[in-house]
């Protein structure tokens, strides 16, 4: 996904300091952003993001790319729509306390693309039996336990 014409399609122009996380995270780089509410740092963070998975070895199959860690179920929910328009090709899924259990269910046979979840949520989801062993893996990198 291209940044600058996801933008563009918007009417907006991408700030200098989204194109700064952009820069870094091509260049392997992390790093800590903050910034005013409603700069945009959502966006700056969820290219990177993308633009780092793209950027990685294919997985065999398809599976979790990005792991979204909030720490409201509210700002999970108004994140989930954000991210899911800036990637209309990506399944990117929340799992919060508000998940339906078919939801969770199905998450637990296969994750999404993207996950978004509050840490509450992650331990839970880690604490399952299909979760205990399951190697949460970034693209490129070894399986870590």
């Amino acid at each position: 996904m291209n940044a600058d014409a996801w933008f563009a399609g918007r009417g907006w122009t991408a700030s200098p300091f989204q194109r700064a996380v952009w820069a870094e995270a091509a260049a392997g780089r992390s790093g800590l952003l903050h910034a005013t509410t409603g700069a945009g740092k959502t966006y700056a963070v969820w290219f990177a993001a993308m633009q780092r998975a793209a950027a990685a070895p294919a997985a065999a199959g398809r599976g979790l790319r990005v792991l979204w860690i909030t720490p409201m179920r509210a700002l999970a929910a108004d994140t989930l729509r954000a991210l899911q328009q800036a990637a209309p090709d990506w399944q990117v899924e929340a799992r919060t306390g508000d998940t339906s259990s078919a939801q969770r269910a199905r998450q637990n046979k296969r994750l999404p693309d993207a996950l978004i979840t509050t840490p509450e949520s992650l331990t839970l989801l880690l604490s399952q039996p299909a979760g205990r062993g399951r190697p949460l893996q970034a693209p490129g990198h070894g399986h870590r336990r």
